[in-house]
């Protein structure tokens, strides 16, 4: 009883934390009562009155980047989507009409009609600049998940208020950090209109994700448009090892041309010059016209030449196919292809976000391929494996996993999966080798209970139901002794398969309550099977999204084998060991960091509960320096227990930049402290 309600602890350790935030917000927002103008009440619930005029809104927006290379050098072959304009001339022109369909302010769809370049073969760069689009001025985040709004209620204890009275009933509000700058954080100023609390206009500057931006957007006056802007620049001025590139890119919305839902042009400037709201600057036009003679001149200049036969021969350029389209492309730069049908999409071969550091793993690398088929708008074929490699036990992993949906409505599909991304123990092989030969000294340097285990499962899931889900299949096992030799000359098998029936559900009562899963597998006896087994898992989970980009992560769960043989495998679905950690995004918050991969599978039941605490703004961010690229920081804690050994717990503080995230843990058995270490992984564009 002691070990439950100390792993339940931490539950309500976590629903402290949330509400003593919810009382900080309180309280906050009566000592900045000061910035409690009738003005800037206005603005604050100007987005609650006019939500509902959004729906169902669709307008034009046309959107032009110019892109200005001041230095670049080999490195910016690393960098995603840079390959385009790593070589070559140094200004680019692109163009793009676009059709915008709203169902929310912040839930809309975006069809690219028209789009035109000097990029050459009409590529694309830097597609981040996308997200800085359309900043939400009135949600928690301008843009997307990250950085936090000065105009939004929730976020004033974040930021510093002066507001100027102007003509015609305007006023102007200054903005800048309060506490300290940060990457999510960002200063400038908006014009307001007093009477209705409708931005006019806004200038907001700031630095995130190796961008540094200035945005000016001057809003709609009325209606749905009142929410979005009617015209936005902004300037962005990109800096990494050496390169500098700067960026300005103006978009035009409610654009009076509305082109046929049927269109999809590429380069052609002649369809742009009639639909173009605004016109070209003297020195875009010199781009342009510069690219056209260059094109000219390509095809003109003798790339094709006669052989001594008289035959005409077109010239190649081997080294710079083979170094540039074929190396550049593939190796460094992910490999996409799509169509109206579907997409294949391979993974970078040399990319540093696929690898992570952990203390007990060492280094470890994967890889990811991605593609997709749709038969029709409710089957699709899913082929999504990934492969990987850990340096430190020179072992490859692989999962294979193909999935085929048949009712996207019901979430309705069957998985086929085979892998072998993890090995697994059989601590009862080595009990009972000790009981017919003696506890031997060389048992323990044999791996007498270390196995490779390869999975192959069938499985169908459906959701009858918005709040349940059913998962029904067979799971089969094949076991193999990684020292066969010794397993034989002690008398033991060498190997062990199983085969076992499984049915799982799921169930979310409410939309954004905790979700609720319960498992149940048997392993059935067979010619060619040698484990039985009973296993049962059930699980609670569940990410409270809060306030200024504040989240709360909370799982607890256990599992039980109710069926015991002396040589079945502890193989839980949801306490194993992960071969190949990931990042931040893949759930730090729900595994232990430090835990000897020997504990995972030593055990016939276990009950863990993971919490953890997620802020863009919590100790690191206000360290002078650094302080200001910090994304998001996160304190863990975790607990567990399983037989033959004491509560084994984790606290930890993680933290998220631009570089690389980073976790530092300690470990305890009990109240013992027991050892300290660390989890890494790059996130060097990632959201590139």
């Amino acid at each position: 009883m002691k070990r439950l309600l100390l792993t339940f602890a931490t539950t309500i350790l976590a629903l402290t934390v949330f509400a003593a935030n919810e009382d900080m917000d309180s309280l906050t927002l009566v000592a900045n009562g000061r910035t409690d103008s009738l003005a800037m009440e206005r603005m604050f619930r100007y987005r609650s009155l006019h939500t509902a005029d959004s729906s169902t809104y669709s307008t034009n927006v046309y959107v032009k980047f110019n892109y200005q290379t001041r230095q670049r050098n080999a490195a910016l072959w690393l960098v995603p989507s840079m390959y385009a304009i790593a070589q070559g001339q140094r200004s680019f022109v692109s163009e793009q009409y676009c059709r915008y369909t709203f169902r929310d302010i912040d839930d809309y769809d975006i069809q690219q009609q028209a789009y035109c370049t000097t990029i050459p073969h009409n590529r694309s760069t830097m597609p981040t600049l996308l997200k800085f689009l359309t900043p939400q001025l009135y949600d928690e985040t301008l843009y997307a998940d990250h950085i936090i709004s000065p105009f939004c209620r929730d976020n004033r204890t974040y930021y510093h208020y002066e507001m100027t009275e102007m003509d015609d009933n305007r006023v102007r509000i200054d903005f800048r950090p309060r506490f300290v700058s940060n990457t999510q954080l960002v200063r400038g100023q908006a014009i307001v209109d007093a009477a209705t609390g409708r931005i006019d206009q806004a200038e907001i500057n700031g630095e995130f994700d190796m961008i540094r931006f200035r945005t000016l957007t001057l809003q709609g006056t009325q209606g749905p448009q009142a929410l979005l802007p009617r015209y936005i620049q902004t300037n962005i001025a990109f800096k990494f090892m050496g390169n500098h590139i700067d960026s300005q890119f103006e978009a035009v919305f409610n654009c009076p041309t509305t082109l046929p839902d049927s269109v999809n042009s590429k380069g052609d400037k002649a369809l742009f010059d009639r639909i173009r709201p605004i016109a070209l600057s003297a020195e875009e036009r010199a781009i342009y016209e510069q690219n056209e003679r260059s094109e000219r001149s390509e095809r003109s200049d003798g790339s094709e030449r006669s052989d001594s036969t008289g035959r005409s021969e077109k010239k190649h350029n081997y080294m710079k196919e083979v170094m540039w389209d074929i190396i550049g492309e593939n190796l460094i730069h992910s490999l996409k292809a799509k169509n109206d049908n579907g997409y294949i999409k391979l993974s970078p071969i040399i990319n540093p976000q696929y690898f992570s550091f952990n203390k007990h793993k060492g280094f470890s690398y994967r890889l990811k391929l991605g593609a997709q088929y749709n038969f029709n708008p409710q089957m699709a074929a899913d082929f999504k494996p990934w492969v990987g490699y850990n340096f430190k036990f020179h072992e490859f992993y692989y999962t294979l996993p193909l999935r085929f949906t048949y009712n996207r409505r019901l979430d309705a599909h069957a998985d086929i999966m085979w892998k072998n991304d993890h090995h697994i123990r059989n601590n009862s092989v080595i009990d009972h080798i000790r009981r017919q030969y003696g506890d031997l000294p060389e048992l323990e340097d044999k791996q007498l209970n270390l196995f490779d285990d390869n999975q192959l499962s069938l499985k169908n899931n459906i959701q009858p139901l918005s709040w349940l889900a059913i998962e029904a299949g067979l799971v089969y096992h094949w076991r193999k002794a990684v020292n066969p030799q010794a397993m034989r000359q002690f008398g033991e098998p060498d190997k062990y398969q199983s085969m076992a029936p499984m049915i799982g559900l799921k169930v979310r009562p409410w939309q954004k309550g905790p979700l609720f899963s319960i498992d149940y597998e048997r392993g059935i006896k067979t010619k060619r099977t040698n484990t039985a087994y009973e296993r049962w898992e059930a699980d609670i989970s569940m990410k409270h999204r809060m306030k200024r980009l504040q989240a709360l992560n909370l799982r607890v769960g256990g599992g039980l084998y109710t069926r015991k043989k002396n040589n079945y495998f502890m193989d839980f679905a949801n306490f194993r060991d992960n071969n190949l950690p990931e990042g931040w995004d893949d759930d730090w918050a729900g595994s232990f960091q430090l835990l000897s991969s020997r504990l995972y599978n030593s055990s016939d039941y276990y009950l863990r509960g993971n919490v953890s605490y997620e802020s863009p703004l919590l100790a690191t961010s206000m360290v002078p320096g650094i302080g200001r690229y910090v994304e998001r920081e996160c304190i863990y804690l975790s607990s567990l227990s399983i037989a033959h050994t004491r509560l084994y717990s984790e606290l930890g503080y993680g933290f998220t930049c631009r570089y690389f995230s980073m976790g530092i843990f300690a470990s305890f058995l009990g109240l013992e402290y027991q050892e300290t270490g660390c989890k890494f992984t790059f996130e060097l564009f990632r959201k590139w």
